[in-house]
């Protein structure tokens, strides 16, 4: 049975005198029901740091110590094992010595030291840009284009592995088309693709769109027939098996407030009605929370389009028969995960896989045991180190080849998972700015029938 989204309509989400003002060329990410934003644009740039509690609509100011970024605005944040990494936007020139990358750790709430070095024999690492865009793909941030200042927009293409901490210019294997220089863009992964929509090239803004294939290292252009005009400073995230674009517009004249999406099985483009829409924005930041929305693109995500509505609805240990929950474990070096199974018995049976390096989203047994329904509950309460999923048997996971005898199950990545919240789109700030002080702060929930 097809499941259909239902796109309820957008509320303003009221903001308390504590909250940050209004702005746009921001960034933000959400990190463990945290988002964070930093700097941005109002009259002047912008060096302010917040911390905002989606549960309690809450908001905190950070303290942006001496380590920490200055004035920055069209700069990019990406979150990577608790660690934030936010790059470019700095206001002086690009050339100078001062490195535009600053990691802060969520965990200890302090800015960390960041020395980074380009690979040997690889030049150096990317000057200060702005309007690029970055995402987080198998242990590295990608940052493609971006505009810098005297030097014009760029193509570049650069890969920094947060292991190493070293920049590598990423390649195509073949000499075909590719996005050229622009800035203002939007990208986004899903699979094993990053997809590029959109931005400036020169003084033109585009409607072109890009598949950046990981695996291949090639680019392709997708073609169609319909789908978004062009656009300059809109937002895109990644939720389930599609992609949503949402405001932006041609920079001389008012943006826009229309939500697209990309269907990613079918490659169709539709545009998604809502009977209250927030002001059309430009340069603003939309963010997912919930089930069904993509938390890091560190590790490819299983298709949705198998998983029934039940299990996703299950937040309990003891599921309906063939259901199982299963747990992720952030353990050094390699990820493994849990799957425990209660067939109405008072023991519940364990097993514990890796995680498949070939085949990004899989799992495959390396042991087996048994606990009691105690030594389980005791495992779910460990929030810290673990984190609930829901798996099926290989019936449900069909598509990608797996089979009982080989005892693979699907798992989700739990970045990609949120069992228990409904999926929920924010959006904050954005030019043209509101008459209020407070940042433009609205959401539109997700219901999947």
């Amino acid at each position: 049975m097809k499941r259909k989204t239902e796109y309820s309509s957008w509320k303003p989400v009221p903001q308390s005198k504590v909250s940050p003002c209004d702005r746009f060329k921001h960034a933000c990410c959400i990190c463990r029901g945290f988002l964070y934003v930093y700097g941005g644009r109002q009259s002047t740039s912008l060096s302010d740091f917040w911390r905002y509690k989606i549960e309690s609509n809450e908001w905190e100011r950070l303290d942006n110590s001496e380590d920490g970024p200055e004035e920055l605005e069209e700069h990019t944040m990406v979150e990577y094992q608790n660690v934030l990494y936010i790059f470019g936007g700095m206001v002086d020139s690009p050339f100078t010595q001062k490195n535009p990358l600053w990691m802060y750790d969520t965990d200890s709430t302090k800015w960390l030291e960041c020395q980074l070095t380009a690979v040997e024999g690889e030049g150096t690492a990317p000057v200060n840009r702005k309007g690029h865009s970055a995402v987080v793909y198998r242990g590295s941030m990608y940052m493609y284009g971006g505009y810098t200042d005297i030097r014009g927009a760029s193509q570049e293409f650069w890969a920094l592995c947060f292991d190493t901490k070293q920049w590598t210019p990423v390649s195509a294997t073949s000499y075909g088309g590719s996005p050229g220089p622009r800035h203002g863009h939007s990208a986004v992964v899903y699979g094993k693709g990053m997809y590029l929509f959109g931005g400036l090239m020169r003084l033109s803004e585009q409607k072109d769109f890009w598949k950046w294939d990981f695996t291949a290292t090639t680019w392709s252009s997708i073609r169609r027939s319909q789908g978004p005009p062009k656009m300059v400073g809109h937002s895109a995230l990644i939720f389930e098996d599609s992609m949503l674009l949402f405001g932006g517009g041609v920079s001389n004249s008012r943006p826009n407030s229309t939500l697209w999406k990309y269907h990613f099985p079918s490659q169709m483009w539709k545009k998604l009605a809502s009977s209250v829409e927030p002001s059309s924005k430009f340069y603003h930041c939309a963010l997912g929370t919930g089930y069904g929305f993509q938390g890091t693109a560190d590790s490819p995500r299983t298709s949705f389009s198998n998983l029934h509505r039940e299990q996703r609805g299950c937040s309990k240990l003891l599921a309906i028969s063939k259901q199982h929950a299963c747990f992720w474990e952030q353990l050094h070096p390699e990820p493994t995960y849990q799957i425990f199974s209660n067939e109405g018995g008072s023991e519940i049976e364990m097993k514990t896989f890796r995680h498949s390096q070939e085949e990004p989203g899989l799992c495959f047994a390396t042991c087996s045991g048994k606990m009691s329904t105690s030594q389980a509950e005791s495992v779910l309460s460990r929030q810290e180190k673990t984190f609930y999923l829901n798996c099926s048997r290989e019936e449900d996971f069909a598509d990608n080849g797996l089979t009982e005898k080989e005892e693979s199950f699907g798992c989700l990545h739990p970045s990609s998972v949120d069992s228990g919240e409904p999926p929920v789109v924010l959006l904050l700030g954005g030019k043209p700015l509101s008459s209020s002080s407070a940042i433009t702060f609205w959401q539109m929930g997700l219901n999947s029938a």
